[in-house]
């Protein structure tokens, strides 16, 4: 994985004959785009890997199909997912909305010695962006009534930011209602980035794999 690149990719369940190729019970796919490779998050942790005191086994992100390439390990505590390296380096923790929160859902991302990465459901840009545009959905509104053929479009974007300084840093981005996301190599390790969208994918589903 090059680091310090930007990188659009998207994590979804697998294809029908995916899990019959895969060593591991396989659960999510990441794909990025432009030749970097995919990530296989299979449910539980590596063989004999010791699992750290007070936490539950979710998912290993491999990076090939058998299990000799672990890439990270997730691990939960409660609402929280704890990102681990196959040798238990700690790279970050991953804290989920709780499922009762429903506007602007809160995301936040603790990394050891690195700016702290907070995002809120929707940027205040793309609800700028929806605001400006009603006027002209309106319109559209009325032009298609007995058609049926109006869509509005709410605001489409989540963004993990840094949370101090003047000049915010962005480093993941997901279309919202999607598991589409864009991670920006100079801010965010594509590990954590990987790890996010399988857990984003978690909450939605409700997963319980244990």
């Amino acid at each position: 994985m090059d680091s310090s690149a930007k990188v659009w990719f998207h994590a979804a369940t697998p294809s029908n004959n995916e899990p019959g190729e895969c060593a591991f019970p396989l659960k999510y796919v990441v794909r990025p785009f432009r030749g970097e490779p995919f990530a296989y998050a299979a449910t539980g942790t590596p063989p004999d890997w010791a699992l750290p005191p007070g936490t539950e086994p979710r998912y290993t992100l491999y990076r090939t199909k058998d299990t000799s390439e672990p890439i990270v390990v997730l691990v939960a505590q409660g609402q929280h997912f704890t990102v681990l390296t196959p040798n238990h380096q700690v790279l970050a923790e991953l804290r989920l909305p709780p499922p009762e929160q429903t506007w602007r859902r809160v995301h936040e991302i603790v990394r050891p010695k690195q700016p702290f990465l907070r995002a809120r459901g929707a940027t205040v840009r793309s609800i700028i962006k929806s605001v400006l545009l009603l006027p002209l959905l309106i319109i559209e509104t009325l032009l298609y009534l007995t058609d049926g053929d109006f869509v509005f479009d709410p605001p489409t974007r989540t963004a993990w930011k840094t949370t101090r300084g003047v000049w915010k840093r962005t480093a993941l981005t997901q279309r919202i209602g999607t598991p589409d996301y864009r991670v920006y190599g100079k801010h965010l390790d594509h590990r954590i980035a990987y790890a996010q969208s399988v857990a984003g994918l978690w909450r939605e589903k409700g997963d319980d794999d244990r």
